[in-house]
């Protein structure tokens, strides 16, 4: 058994007299009977005491706690209201009242009025968090004699988390600022008991920067309501008075009837809100997709088109789009280079995969402080990590005046003041509204929904595609097998000819029979370029680091079986980084590009050919050039060149089968890569390529 330091003041009789007596010494028979007949671990009651005998007079009443195995009674007196009228028509009244407001800001203010109304309190405000666990004032109702604390933020230590934990748990709770403990006990307390004087007594513990708070204000009184969305800390509403003020238990339970409500309601409305917001942003999201439909790329359908990205978040000012490698942007955003260390920190610290957002970037990534006016906030959105596929969209800093209620106290990290200061903020956006974050998510959806949709149609085309190469495999083996045979007994023939009729034959029989032997020649490579490029597999590819002057040297020398003079017109600039590939295949790049170039470049005065490093890179990748000074490719045809069976028009009179760049541009694909040529026609040739792979035992695994 224990009982209260402060039992004298309530029952007449000090802690240890209390000790000794039956409960029926103390109350009436009646009562007795009312608190003995409350069931165990039932909700708590209270019974009313009429004048008891003994005791100091006033109205009193006797809140019941059942446990399992006994009962904890809280003796307390009936607080009269403050106006006419009992508590039953007061909460009716009220919670009408509440119910008739049809926007959150007019049930948020409705509410301030009437805890100062009904409770008398001084000041009452409403603290709205933010997923920080900062806060501002956005609804006040005070008396004269205190000063507004509307639009005042404090920020998460203010609040820190065992505060925020016990207001989960109870969410009426009210302290004054008397400095000793409200409820020593005298005597054995089980956990059971101790758990209820701590949590639930009207007398409850006060928390440290409540205790501070009154302190630092003057006031004697802090109460708070809390306000639960989804079982999270959505808001607070706190309650001031300059003297002390008590709750009693019908008090409490009327403001958790009132808080149940409140809830409710702010519920109901964030629900409309959300499915409001949603609504617009499936509009936005409509039209972006007859956009994406319309446009070459994911890009140009959410940039270029009369709707945009930035049309889904109207409040930002700029966003940046990476798809297929490609970084596109809109509005106003820092410069590409900057983008991609903003997206490069975020990818590292936060996730590439997580979708992330702030209103102060400086503060996480110490570099953005030189680019605020365009990017002091940002929301990140990874659409395929696998592909380095995101949007992010930039808010510009917003340099507001702001008045905070605390400061941190020198050499005490815990610690607070709560006065009121000044604050100019630099550096920081306007905040990311849940709107705008539930926008960005529906978006990020539907995306990857049309990735999804576009890969099953690639799968489809894929489908296609495969039975379109068994045709032209099958076609492949005609030409290698069914026409070879043909143009070798042609070959034969013409040979016999030669080796034993040529004396015969006049002038023109033998040019005519040298005609069809070159012809035969001409056919023969053609149909081996032909197959070299249909057998191209990448899926037997074999990538390895590779040393291009190693490829080159072999190359030449294998050229030089024909003509010993074209490795003295080749030029390796030294040093050469290693290029990445399967090295049979690359053999064949190097072998049609620089036998292009020794050919292209024969008829000029001092043919040069050069391989070279062009001190640039592509996705990180060395880009490689080889250049010559022949005759050079037309501007208009330099794309064209490398299509099957496409020559450009003044290579007429040299050798070829419009077959080996193709070849080439074929292999470099498959290698993740490109190449293109840079030329001016009679000026040379300069041919650009990279592969864009890494070392990887087996192709088919990159």
């Amino acid at each position: 058994m224990a009982a209260s330091a402060q039992s004298e003041q309530r029952c007449g009789r000090k802690p240890r007299q209390l000790l000794q007596l039956r409960l029926e010494d103390l109350l009436p028979v009646y009562v007795v009977e009312q608190i003995v007949a409350v069931p165990a671990d039932d909700q708590q009651t209270a019974v009313y005491l009429s004048a008891p005998s003994g005791w100091p007079a006033g109205d009193y009443q006797a809140v019941v706690y059942p446990l399992a195995e006994e009962i904890v009674l809280e003796i307390e007196p009936r607080r009269k209201w403050s106006h006419v009228g009992d508590y039953a028509a007061r909460l009716d009244g009220f919670t009408r009242e509440l119910e008739a407001e049809t926007t959150t800001s007019g049930l948020l203010q409705r509410l301030c009025n009437g805890l100062t109304q009904h409770f008398g309190y001084d000041r009452a405000i409403v603290l709205h968090f933010d997923n920080l666990l900062n806060s501002i004032v956005t609804h006040e109702s005070r008396v004269d004699e205190l000063e507004s604390m509307l639009n005042m933020r404090f920020v998460a230590a203010d609040i820190p988390e065992d505060t925020r934990v016990r207001q989960l748990s109870e969410t009426v709770l009210n302290f004054t600022a008397e400095k000793e403990p409200l409820h020593p006990m005298v005597g054995e307390v089980n956990p059971a008991a101790h758990e209820i004087l701590h949590l639930k007594l009207a007398a409850r513990e006060p928390f440290v920067n409540s205790l501070r708070f009154l302190r630092d204000t003057g006031l004697s009184t802090m109460g708070c309501l809390s306000i639960l969305i989804d079982g999270k800390l959505w808001g607070s509403c706190f309650m001031h008075s300059i003297e002390p003020l008590y709750l009693d238990f019908q008090m409490q339970s009327f403001l958790r009837v009132v808080g149940r409500l409140v809830q409710q309601k702010i519920a109901y409305h964030l629900y409309h809100n959300h499915l409001r917001s949603e609504q617009k942003a499936n509009e936005v999201r409509d039209r972006l997709q007859k956009e994406i439909i319309k446009a070459e790329n994911l890009s140009n359908g959410l940039m270029a088109g009369r709707t945009t990205i930035l049309d889904l978040l109207p409040d930002t000012h700029g966003a940046a789009i990476c798809s297929d490698d490609d970084l596109s942007t809109a509005g106003n955003t820092p410069d590409k280079d900057q983008i991609a260390e903003i997206v490069g920190w975020v990818k590292e610290v936060i996730g590439d995969d997580k979708q992330w957002h702030t209103d102060q970037l400086a503060a996480h990534f110490p570099a953005a402080d030189g680019y605020v006016k365009v990017a002091a906030g940002v929301l990140f959105l990874p659409l395929d990590p696998a592909v380095n596929q995101w949007i992010i969209w930039f808010k510009p800093e917003s340099v507001r005046k702001l008045t905070y209620g605390s400061t941190a106290v020198e050499g005490d990290p815990e610690g607070r003041k709560y006065s009121v200061r000044a604050v100019t903020s630099h550096r920081w956006s306007l905040p990311w509204v849940e709107e705008e974050i539930v926008a960005a998510r529906t978006l990020q959806n539907f995306l990857q929904k049309v990735v999804l949709q576009r890969y099953s149609l690639t799968r489809r085309h894929n489908t296609l595609l495969r039975e379109a190469l068994d045709d032209l495999e099958l076609f492949s083996y005609t030409i290698g097998h069914d026409l070879r045979a043909p143009l070798r007994g042609i070959s034969s023939y013409a040979d016999i000819l030669q080796d034993e009729y040529a004396d015969r034959l006049d002038e023109e029989g033998t040019s005519f029979l040298s005609l069809i032997q070159q012809n035969a020649q001409r056919m023969r490579t053609f149909i081996d370029d032909l197959l070299a490029l249909n057998r191209i597999d990448r899926n037997k590819m074999v990538f390895n680091s590779l040393c291009v002057t190693e490829l080159v040297e072999r190359v030449l020398a294998d050229l030089s079986h024909a003509d010993d003079r074209l490795a003295t017109r080749c030029r390796i600039q030294k040093p050469l980084p290693a290029i990445c590939g399967d090295h049979n295949y690359l053999i064949v790049v190097f072998t049609n590009l620089l036998s292009n170039a020794f050919k292209y470049s024969a008829r000029a005065d001092s043919p040069r050919v050069e391989v070279s490093f062009t001190g640039k890179y592509r996705r990180g990748f060395p880009i490689f050039c080889i250049a010559d000074n022949g005759i050079g490719v037309p501007t208009d045809q330099q794309d064209r060149i490398f299509d099957l069976f496409t020559r450009s028009t003044n290579s007429e009179g040299f050798d070829g089968t419009g077959i080996g760049l193709a070849l080439v541009q074929r292999i470099i694909r498959f290698h993740e890569g490109e190449v293109w040529v840079e030329s001016e026609e009679g000026e040379g040739a300069r041919f650009y390529f990279y592969t864009g792979v890494r070392v990887s035992s087996l192709a088919g695994a990159v």
